[in-house]
């Protein structure tokens, strides 16, 4: 994400913004003011978060990064009368729900359980002598893999916040030296997915010495963070996962279909951050190929339907 002083992964919305992002006039001054951009051409603009120079507006506009559509469907909308979605910690084979409950989902409100709420998927013995060892690998190799593993099973796991920003602004994760821009991988994932990606701990140690841990409310999941070993400290507290890689956080997002004149579309919920967007915005999903510096193959990612509608809602001039 966008860091602020005060973002410990626990706090407000990056730069203080709205959780919402449903107002049509912000829609319509967004698309006048990159109507304008065109127009004039580029400007020089001094962006936070990086190290590299300042960089010109038109490279948003690159052809490869304009998507293609994955699939017409929306893995966030859940099916009446929908199979709940388990998976084991291997930790201590507790179980935990990916949310399905859509009264459930409508109400939560970011809490989680009274003892933290943070539930680790490997056991701390584990997590300290895989830390030892060091040579985890990098984040982007981790993430690349991951992608991997979730377009093989036609899933949904979008580059989310911070990240879309960086991936249009600067082309990259990472900057001229290879380090990385942010701190973290933020992506927005569907239930299904969120399960899924949870059933790959134990190759993520092995192949990799990563492993992840949950933020749950009622047993529910509603975050999941990926993070290596190496340098990690295990803790029960709610916030980043710091460790010697920039993590990689995975928030469930849900459909909500709206009725009455609420609103003229169904919005799309980040249960974590609570932020909520038009449909239209997030899908139909699409798909980019990057090359980046800081991985020698082609990452394919997924993004949203109208990624710089999105920057402008949640970020202004970003």
């Amino acid at each position: 994400m966008v860091p602020t002083s005060d973002d410990d992964g626990n706090g407000p919305n990056p730069l203080g913004l709205e959780r919402k992002c449903l107002t049509n006039n912000v829609f319509l001054l967004g698309s006048l003011v990159f109507v304008l951009y065109n127009l004039i051409g580029s400007f020089e603009m001094t962006y936070p978060n990086t190290t590299s120079p300042p960089l010109q507006r038109q490279l948003i506009l690159r052809k490869d990064l304009f998507p293609n559509v994955v699939s017409p469907s929306n893995p966030t909308r859940l099916s009446p009368n929908m199979a709940k979605l388990w998976f084991a910690s291997n930790a201590d084979e507790r179980k935990y729900e990916v949310p399905t409950d859509m009264e459930w989902i409508k109400k939560y409100g970011r809490g989680l359980d009274a003892d933290g709420g943070v539930r680790y998927l490997t056991n701390r013995t584990w997590i300290e002598a895989r830390g030892k060892q060091g040579n985890c690998a990098s984040a982007l190799h981790v993430f690349n893999w991951i992608m991997k593993q979730v377009i093989e099973k036609n899933g949904c796991l979008m580059v989310a916040y911070g990240q879309l920003i960086h991936i249009h602004r600067e082309e990259d994760f990472v900057n001229k030296l290879g380090k990385f821009i942010d701190d973290d991988i933020d992506l927005w994932a569907s239930p299904g997915t969120v399960a899924h990606v949870a059933t790959l701990e134990q190759q993520l140690n092995s192949k990799f010495g990563w492993t992840m841990r949950c933020f749950v409310h009622d047993d529910k999941v509603v975050l999941v963070q990926i993070f290596a070993s190496c340098e990690h400290t295990v803790s029960s507290r709610a916030g980043k996962s710091k460790s010697s890689q920039p993590g990689i956080e995975l928030y469930p997002m849900y459909t909500i279909p709206r009725q009455g004149n609420e609103t003229q579309y169904d919005v799309v919920k980040d249960i974590w951050r609570g932020t909520e967007f038009p449909e239209h915005l997030i899908f139909p999903v699409g798909k980019a190929t990057l090359t980046s510096g800081g991985i020698e193959e082609p990452l394919d990612l997924q993004i949203p339907n109208h990624p710089f509608q999105l920057m402008e809602c949640l970020y202004g001039n970003w």
